[in-house]
């Protein structure tokens, strides 16, 4: 395996090959670098049973928080750049990065935690780390998640779209219709409660035929409060404002809100790559922008109001 992706390749990779190639790469990259990492979701979860085989547009990698940011230096000093994201995605995305080739169709998405698991994301690593698997890709033994955490990590990252993209409900429902031995529904418990994440999977877990409580650390997690808001409004923009809003000292936030109404040309383009980049086109982006905003309001705003409500003592 190569130690970085050559920028002269003549060959056009299909987006299946690029997956397996890329993967395999960025183990290799970690291994070398004696990094622990593995690989979520991914052809794994079609392997495991947990959801119908499909083609991914990047390959998750999961990350020991302590070594992160090494990793991704050494990504992008491989020739790898982080995708460019505008300021909603600053202050809202704080578990991942992104990066980008050119001439490979696929993103490499490395995370230093996963949202939905409450516990300290590096203990979280470590009882994921312990439900490592090893499948071959690309020729190359790489390190992917288990059945049972690969169960937990689907269940999370459904139930963030199942509102809004049929996709994702559609998944989670092949996924709580799987077939479990008992001892794996008794190990999705286990690992469920050490990771924290049986109240963000509260309407998962007993579908799948575990029945445990969450803890009172995980119950009075200042996280609970946000991803509970996050499903019920969905992936809709107007909720990210908010929650940024939320999370900004008072001096910022006039400067976020005024970046909410009027986006500046960057922020813009990345959000909405078709854009007509003329004075013109971007004026009409940002109009039907408010209207998608103005859609989309009520449904941050209920979210958060029911979810205040639910937390407060």
């Amino acid at each position: 395996m190569p130690t970085d992706v050559s920028t002269d390749a003549t060959v056009l990779l299909r987006l299946d090959e690029a997956d397996e190639l890329a993967a395999a790469w960025v183990c290799a990259l970690a291994e070398r670098r004696g990094i622990r990492a593995v690989l979520i979701k991914g052809p794994a979860l079609h392997l495991h049973g947990l959801r119908e085989e499909r083609v991914s547009a990047d390959v998750d990698l999961l990350v020991e928080p302590s070594r992160f940011e090494e990793l991704c230096e050494a990504i992008a000093e491989s020739g790898w750049t982080k995708r460019p994201g505008g300021l909603i995605s600053e202050l809202t995305t704080l578990h991942s990065v992104t990066f980008l080739h050119d001439g490979w169709p696929c993103d490499l998405d490395v995370h230093n935690f996963f949202p939905g698991f409450l516990a300290d994301p590096a203990d979280v690593f470590e009882a994921l780390w312990r439900h490592r698997w090893t499948l071959q890709l690309a020729h190359r033994d790489c390190l992917a998640l288990d059945k049972v955490a690969g169960a937990l990590v689907l269940g999370l990252h459904s139930l963030r779209g199942a509102t809004i993209q049929p996709r994702h409900l559609d998944e989670l429902e092949q996924l709580v219709h799987t077939p479990f031995t008992d001892e794996e529904r008794a190990d999705l418990g286990t690992l469920a409660r050490e990771t924290g994440c049986v109240a963000t999977l509260e309407t998962v877990l007993p579908r799948l035929g575990v029945v445990v409580e969450p803890s009172a650390i995980e119950l009075a997690s200042p996280d609970l409060r946000d991803w509970r808001e996050r499903v019920t409004a969905g992936s809709h923009g107007s909720y990210f404002w908010m929650l940024a809003l939320r999370r900004a000292r008072w001096t910022q936030r006039p400067r976020i809100l005024w970046r909410a109404v009027w986006p500046t040309r960057p922020d813009l383009l990345v959000a909405r790559p078709e854009t007509v980049d003329t004075l013109r086109g971007r004026t009409r982006a940002r109009l039907a922008r408010w209207g998608r905003g103005i859609r989309s309001a009520p449904a941050g705003v209920q979210a958060v109001w029911t979810h205040r409500r639910r937390l407060t003592p």
